[in-house]
């Protein structure tokens, strides 16, 4: 890798979580895909920063919620660690440029959640535990608040479908016909006939909002 970008790595990771690399053989691992080295690439630093992740935001619901449950912290701790938050968070570190330029415009690739966690893994590895934990702290703290309690649309169906009696709604997703979208998702509830679909990119929120759209027509029968 040239001096160029090696010195990009340095500053923008200063930049973004406010740290000084020792070793920048971490990070350069931790930002470069597998289709640049299949040997030398971040999938390994993103099993790692994934488990560090979890146990500090762990940690961090578990001080400051001492008397809620296992459960609700696991709720609560899914909602902040979830791939549609951690790009969020990618894309509001200003990292995407470096990343282009190191792997050659991987643009279309979903990777910047991975690349998230394969750098904070990276981090872990050059400094200790205190130090990583106040990064994940400093861009986490922020996104927590009791409305992490609240459960979702899926969980909301789900109960009710499950207190009247009726079975789970099934989802499925298949590709998408418009050249715009990747996936036709769709939410099936025959005893109710219902059949909610939706052209997405994502599948998780997808069903998600379907799940709300199923919610608000029972509502509104109600």
């Amino acid at each position: 890798m040239n001096k160029d970008l090696v010195n990009n790595i340095i500053k923008s990771v200063n930049k973004s979580f406010k740290y000084k690399i020792n070793n920048i053989n971490y990070f350069i691992t931790a930002f470069t895909h597998k289709s640049i080295s299949s040997s030398n690439n971040y999938e390994r630093l993103e099993i790692l920063g994934d488990a560090v992740l979890q146990l500090f935001i762990t940690e961090m619901l578990f001080t400051k919620y001492p008397h809620i449950s296992e459960g609700d912290i696991t709720i609560m701790r899914q909602k902040l660690v979830n791939t549609e938050r951690l790009e969020k968070i990618y894309h509001s570190l200003d990292l995407k440029e470096l990343i282009d330029k190191i792997n050659n415009n991987i643009d279309g690739k979903r990777i910047s959640s991975d690349i998230f966690e394969s750098v904070l893994g990276a981090i872990y590895l050059d400094s200790d535990n205190q130090t990583v934990k106040k990064i994940i702290n400093t861009l986490f703290q922020p996104l927590v608040s009791d409305d992490l309690l609240k459960k979702d649309s899926k969980s909301q169906l789900q109960e009710y479908l499950h207190q009247e009696k009726i079975p789970l709604p099934t989802y499925t997703s298949c590709k998408s016909s418009k050249k715009s979208f990747k996936y036709l998702v769709s939410c099936k509830i025959p005893q109710l006939n219902i059949n909610e679909q939706m052209h997405s990119n994502k599948i998780k929120s997808s069903e998600q909002i379907l799940a709300q759209t199923i919610l608000n027509k029972i509502n509104e029968k109600s």
